[in-house]
């Protein structure tokens, strides 16, 4: 008898749940369906955002969106739509309101064509973003590691007239790195193996050998990772069309370093100490002579130049092999010219050698690094220097402002004005330096 009450009991309870239940689902808002186009959804499709590199690292450029045709609007306006920016680094999250330049329909590469459809037969919407140095960063210095990394999750979110909202995270184009090898792997027989990115000009044949450009990043861009070695500093304008036509085509490699080019210890400490050689250094060089034989490469116009911890092994190379480059252009260089012995500063005393530094940089002060090296090369009778020395680094192109003045840069960041073309010894710019050097065989 107890059984049979229990029963009922639970039974009365289930009716009861059933009908609550029935009455929430009936009162409830209607599913929205993402097949009106007045409601707001989430898409990706063939959408994609495009990345240059500038003076402080890289930025999206554009983002183009593909929409249907029923989405198709006639008067397109920037302010008719909005681009949300969020990413994350190691202890916080950025959400920011990117500033729209213009908008208008495109092609795959982002150029504006009205007619441009995708096979899908949708059109390719292509939205302009404002980039500064405060606006737009994809990377970030991480202090306590001294390195560079790309933000986490980084996304934008297109906010389309109407309400959609397209979402563009993974698709990442790089124009300026198209013509780029980035798959090099070479093994020294010390065993330790560098990636390197590298360009090959076209005019490059047996019977036109071109000069080859080595660029050595900064501490920041070492690791796994060559876009991080093209993006950190600019590099990518080797590969652009005002410095081969300045060179007349060159070759340009560009090694990374799997941690710190000054790591003069397997284990432990990162910093030169003394002066003491890489132990990436015989490697390198290995390296190096290994892309020469494989290349239409003319070995005696071999250039090598790095900016800071890169700088370091510029000066490293050379005053090892000192014969072998036709000339070298360190920047912000962070070698100890304490030591540095007579002997091998004898070395480069005939070696064609242009530095760049800033007075204002609290990184590498020029006092500690750059100025005792420059005066004890003078004392020896070096007569092939030039030097770019700056009381600061701002913006040249007459594009970004801080406070009504050319937006200032970190001390630091000298090798701004190597890849802007910027440093002169009077009328001769460095690039055109750079391509009249030849080593005598």
């Amino acid at each position: 008898m107890r059984n049979n009450f229990r029963k009922l009991i639970f039974f009365v309870l289930a009716v009861f749940l059933f009908a609550a239940c029935f009455l929430a689902a009936c009162s409830a808002e209607p599913e929205v369906s993402n097949d009106d186009p007045n409601n707001s959804v989430t898409e990706s499709g063939n959408s994609k955002m495009v990345i240059y590199g500038f003076d402080w690292g890289p930025s999206v450029t554009k983002v183009i969106v593909d929409v249907s045709e029923e989405d198709r609007i006639q008067d397109l306006t920037p302010g008719l739509f909005s681009v949300l920016e969020e990413k994350e680094d190691d202890n916080y999250s950025f959400n920011e309101e990117r500033t729209i330049k213009d908008v208008y329909y495109s092609d795959e590469q982002g150029n504006r064509s009205e007619e441009s459809q995708t096979k899908a037969g949708k059109a390719l919407l292509t939205i302009e973003l404002q980039e500064s140095p405060d606006e737009g960063e994809l990377t970030y210095f991480d202090s306590p590691s001294a390195k560079d990394y790309w933000y986490k999750n980084y996304q934008l979110k297109v906010k389309m007239p109407g309400g959609k909202e397209i979402v563009v995270k993974d698709q990442k184009e790089y124009p300026e790195v198209q013509n780029v090898d980035m798959t090099g792997s070479f093994t020294g027989q010390e065993g330790h193996t560098l990636l390197y990115a590298s360009y090959e000009p076209e005019n490059a044949s047996e019977k036109n050998n071109r000069p080859l450009v080595i660029w050595l990043h900064g501490g920041g861009s070492g690791g796994t990772d060559p876009l991080m070695a093209l993006y950190g500093n600019k590099v990518v304008a080797l590969f652009g069309n005002e410095f081969q036509n300045a060179m007349d085509g060159a070759y340009v490699l560009v090694p990374v370093c799997p941690r710190f080019w000054s790591q003069y210890m397997e284990e432990g400490a990162w910093q030169n100490n003394g002066g003491a050689d890489s132990v990436y250094l015989h490697d390198l060089k290995e390296l190096i002579d290994s892309y020469a034989d494989s290349h239409h490469v003319d070995k005696s116009r071999i250039l090598i130049g790095g900016c800071s911890n890169g700088g370091y092994m510029a000066m490293d190379m050379i005053l090892n092999y000192p014969t072998y480059f036709a000339a070298a252009f360190p920047i912000c260089e962070i070698f100890d010219p304490e030591g540095i012995t007579d002997e091998k500063l004898q070395g480069i005393r005939e070696l064609p050698m242009w530095f760049v530094y800033s007075e204002n940089d609290t990184s590498v002060p020029p006092k500690q690094y750059e100025e005792p090296l420059l005066e004890r090369l003078e004392a020896i009778g070096a007569t092939k220097l030039h030097v770019s020395v700056y009381p600061d680094v701002h913006d040249t192109s007459g594009r970004y402002f801080q406070d009504g003045k050319e937006y200032q840069y970190y001390g630091h960041f000298s090798w701004i004005y190597f890849f802007n073309n910027d440093c002169f010894d009077g009328e001769m710019s460095i690039w055109q330096w750079m391509a009249e050097q030849r080593r005598s065989v």
